[in-house]
């Protein structure tokens, strides 16, 4: 009887599951059994430092301008591809060189907890493959925001292609945002009116 219960137990836990979890995932939701047991809270990590630039990633308004790149990921996985390598390798002269968020995604197959810990994974294959390149570990945070952002009308996984995906944000571009806006130079003053043309001097001997 027992061994029963245990079976449907493990039945109903795997019911709107695309794959298994990836390895070291939990289900209060935290990957390699680290966090504070927040749940899916603990894969989003806001160091000071980065809070601003946070905020936009994680309510879809981060400037264009500070993407370093988009790598995109296969259907149900957190490998980069040879590709997508290829972009990291375009910009790693510019990552090192600052600050930078790793944001990962899904599309909106497979259940919200499952979706959340890949997009931590897609993060953080990312955020090796810089530290591969030579960008400082301690300069690059990972934000996994799961199926958050995924277009909900994606009807296959073609159309959810391409919400597969991690961003690069460059932090610092925050500092330019932050700059107020020089002041507008004073127009300039007009130029002085033209004086008047002198009255023609009579020629001697001329008739009046």
């Amino acid at each position: 009887m027992k061994r029963l219960s245990l079976l449907l137990l493990i039945a109903g836990l795997s019911v709107g599951c695309t794959s298994r979890l990836p390895d070291g995932f939990d289900s209060s939701g935290k990957v390699g059994g680290k966090g504070t047991g927040n749940g899916f809270s603990d894969l989003d990590t806001r160091p000071s430092g980065f809070g601003s630039v946070a905020d936009m990633i994680r309510n879809g308004t981060i400037p264009p301008e500070a993407i370093l790149t988009t790598v995109y990921f296969d259907f149900d996985r957190y490998t980069v591809g040879s590709a997508e390598r290829a972009k990291l390798d375009a910009i790693s002269g510019r990552a090192r060189a600052t600050k930078i968020i790793v944001a990962g995604y899904t599309d909106q197959f497979g259940t919200e907890e499952y979706n959340l810990a890949l997009s931590d994974r897609r993060a953080n294959s990312v955020r090796d493959y810089l530290v591969g390149l030579g960008c400082a570990n301690a300069n690059i945070e990972i934000i996994a925001l799961g199926e958050q952002q995924a277009d909900k009308n994606a009807a296959g996984r073609q159309s959810g292609a391409k919400d597969r995906k991690a961003i690069v944000v460059d932090v610092n571009y925050a500092s330019a945002i932050k700059q107020p806006t020089s002041a507008a130079a004073p127009a300039p003053a007009p130029a002085p009116a033209s004086a008047p043309a002198p009255a023609p001097v009579p020629v001697s001997g001329s008739a009046l």
